[in-house]
């Protein structure tokens, strides 16, 4: 399922987005500082895009693990910098200007892909994505791969990741 696809869902998280950035730095500030996806949970701008998707396709956020997922994602967006056009296994592999070092190494980006758990991929995830040069990454990607993180789109950011040449 493809979030940009989905009538008004995409264009909601890029309306939710903008606003944490511009006119709620408090909800803002809340989501990145939400160590756990309890934490995420809580906070009333993830509340917000929760309740205008579930008006949306209230099929999307069926279940609690999809409800933790968004909050989940949400955390993450609000260390996005600016919105890209890279997806996060992408943006992950562009090593900043007059490096040669991939942002977020092999190793690191190899534990992501085992997370056991949700609370494990969402640690991750909160620890590397400050290490992305440019803090620009796709928020739509960032956000569907997070609701459906699995098998499948491990497979799709193993092929993504620019691995490095030794």
């Amino acid at each position: 399922m493809k979030l940009n696809e989905e009538a008004g869902v995409g264009q909601a998280i890029i309306d939710w987005w903008k606003k944490l950035e511009e006119h709620d730095r408090g909800g803002r500030a809340q989501l990145r500082r939400a160590a756990t996806v309890l934490d995420a949970l809580m906070c009333p701008a993830f509340q917000r895009l929760q309740r205008r998707l579930v008006a949306i396709q209230p099929e999307l956020l069926s279940s609690p693990q999809k409800l933790d997922r968004l909050a989940m994602a949400c955390a993450l967006m609000s260390h996005v910098k600016r919105p890209g056009a890279d997806s996060l296994p992408k943006a992950m592999s562009h090593p900043k200007p007059g490096q040669d070092r991939n942002p977020v190494s092999e190793l690191r980006f190899r534990r992501l892909l085992d997370a056991p758990d949700d609370d494990a991929l969402f640690t991750g995830l909160r620890r590397a994505l400050p290490l992305i040069g440019d803090g620009q990454v796709n928020l739509l990607c960032l956000t569907e791969d997070v609701l459906f993180w699995g098998d499948t789109v491990k497979r799709s950011w193993a092929y993504a990741y620019v691995w490095p040449t030794k």
